[in-house]
């Protein structure tokens, strides 16, 4: 995860004063309306997650690293007799001195998936992420340390998940990352398990299998395996992609995704050929996405379709570290 560099005496110059010149492909008029409102909203997130982790916890909530969070997305997806405008919410209050090593953790969206870019195929069978009161959680959450090159990093929480009626629930996560010095090859795990009270066992694992091919390229090869007891199902996809980094603002995916489900007519429910295409379009805190696919269904008689996704995806947060 992305480290949250703390960033105190914020001012709005010295962060324009940070952030070389040309890193922004907005016209000077847009970007001088969207920086203050940006930087607003950025000292709320910031300021709100400190006062209450030093309410819970202490006064070195000032200076210890925070992970909260605040990211809006706006999705405009076509396709065959479904296209769509879909706004998309998800925050992240992180109070990491209420206890040592114990985080109280409030998050709009417990049940988002691991990865991010791997969910682009699995949204076609669970559906779209939007953000819903119902789906958020408080709960506090405990995790090792330790290098993941090195060893197992674990974690247990233990919450409550809003909605009625509320729903408790106990969770274990484990990452591990393994590299090769006799290759280049790295394979990277990510793994967590929750009991609900009400909703039953969720395991959700995802493998990352990456070999550089040169400066600019990786090979990848990504599994996505997620079973809910309460729809007695598995829901996975396999995707093998090559990435390449155009530029330091700029990359471009290239994937074969297959996305299947265990139960139905068939198990592998779509095959898709992907280009991702990101663009950080100003100083790191706004980017876009450009997703053409081509579907290729393999139940309910469909036949293949294309569909053309644009993202919009504004991040509010302590630091400008780039995310892709």
């Amino acid at each position: 995860m992305t480290a949250i560099v703390v960033m105190l005496a914020w001012q709005p110059m010295l962060l324009q004063a940070a952030v070389p010149h040309g890193e922004s492909d907005l016209p000077v008029w847009l970007q001088d309306r969207f920086e203050p409102v940006h930087y607003d909203l950025t000292r709320i997130v910031d300021n709100t997650a400190r006062k209450l982790d030093q309410f819970f916890g202490t006064e070195d909530s000032l200076f210890v690293e925070n992970q909260s969070f605040l990211r809006v997305a706006l999705d405009t997806r076509l396709q065959p007799g479904d296209s769509k405008l879909d706004p998309s919410v998800r925050f992240r209050v992180d109070m990491p001195t209420t206890k040592k090593r114990l985080r109280l953790i409030i998050e709009s969206d417990i049940e988002e998936p691991l990865g991010r870019l791997s969910e682009q195929g699995i949204r076609e069978v669970r559906g779209g992420q939007r953000f819903d009161t119902n789906n958020s959680a408080i709960g506090l959450e405990q995790r090792s340390s330790k290098d993941p090159s090195e060893a197992w990093v674990q974690g247990l929480g233990l919450g409550v998940k809003f909605g009625a009626p509320l729903d408790p629930y106990v969770r274990y996560s484990a990452a591990r990352q393994w590299n090769f010095s006799e290759s280049k090859w790295q394979i990277n795990s990510l793994s967590r398990v929750t009991q609900f009270n009400q909703r039953g066992l969720q395991v959700r694992t995802n493998f990352d299998v990456n070999r550089p091919i040169d400066e600019d390229r990786t090979l990848r090869f990504q599994t996505y395996v997620d079973f809910e007891e309460r729809r007695d199902s598995a829901v996975f996809s396999q995707t093998a992609e090559i990435n390449r980094v155009i530029d330091s603002r700029t990359a471009l995916r290239y994937a074969l995704i297959v996305v299947g489900e265990d139960r139905g007519e068939n198990t592998i429910k779509d095959y898709v050929l992907q280009a991702y295409y990101r663009r950080d379009i100003h100083k790191n805190i706004l980017f876009m996405d450009i997703v053409p696919e081509i579907h290729f269904p393999t139940e309910g008689n469909l036949d293949p379709y294309v569909a053309l996704t644009f993202r919009l995806e504004a991040f509010f947060r302590g630091n400008f570290s780039r995310l892709f």
